[in-house]
């Protein structure tokens, strides 16, 4: 329900920010709806981050209340929004490599990990082959979240068409990242059964690992 929430609020204030169809000006009028759009995106993406985590772990329940006590999340939101705007700008298929950066990271980094860096590539190595599928699977949900509101475009416009584009947005940015935060949650379980030592005495190189 909290995931569903993030996302209809989140659409419906992109949706408010082109009402009356504003026109792009050196305003102090045009410069808040885009601080709001820009706000509104971040603290999304903090929440559903945080939240996603929460769902793989049963813990939907104050999913919302935990996630104002993880402000690091709030930072790397914040960071990795800055540099998807600045590639996008260079060229628009840019994002999508930062945009698996972030799915890669954030439920390292919701989980607490000083270095999600190093999570991530930790749960790489113990599941590879799902990762690669992962990465298909975001790349083309990346492809589509582009198409679908182009095709939409087609048949409606203004707040509705808005709308309609940041739920599409919302909703395929939730599902990544509850996708990756269960990859992220299954490596850390093999990488604590491996250590703690299984009960055939088999190591890490056995059916402990996923190479799948």
């Amino acid at each position: 329900m909290v995931l569903a929430a993030v996302v209809v609020v989140s659409a419906l204030v992109q949706a408010l920010t082109v009402l009356g169809d504003p026109v792009p000006t050196s305003s102090l009028g045009f410069a808040g709806l885009v601080a709001a759009s820009a706000a509104a995106l971040v603290i999304a993406l903090w929440i559903t981050a945080s939240t996603a985590l929460d769902v793989v772990d049963g813990k939907a329940s104050g999913a919302l209340g935990r996630a104002w006590r993880r402000p690091r999340v709030l930072v790397w939101c914040v960071v990795l929004t800055l540099v998807a705007v600045a590639l996008a700008i260079l060229f628009p298929l840019l994002p999508a490599i930062v945009i698996l950066v972030a799915l890669l990271i954030l439920p390292a980094a919701v989980d607490g990990n000083r270095n999600p860096f190093r999570a991530a590539l930790h749960m790489v190595r113990w599941s590879p082959g799902r990762c690669a599928v992962a990465a298909v699977v975001t790349i083309l949900a990346y492809v589509l979240g582009w198409v679908v509101p182009l095709l939409l475009g087609f048949f409606v416009t203004g707040v509705v068409a808005a709308f309609v584009t940041w739920l599409w947005f919302g909703a395929n940015t939730a599902a990544l990242l509850v996708l990756w935060s269960r990859l992220y949650r299954r490596a850390a379980m093999l990488r604590r059964h491996s250590a703690a030592g299984s009960p055939t005495g088999r190591g890490l190189g056995d059916d402990v690992r996923d190479s799948s």
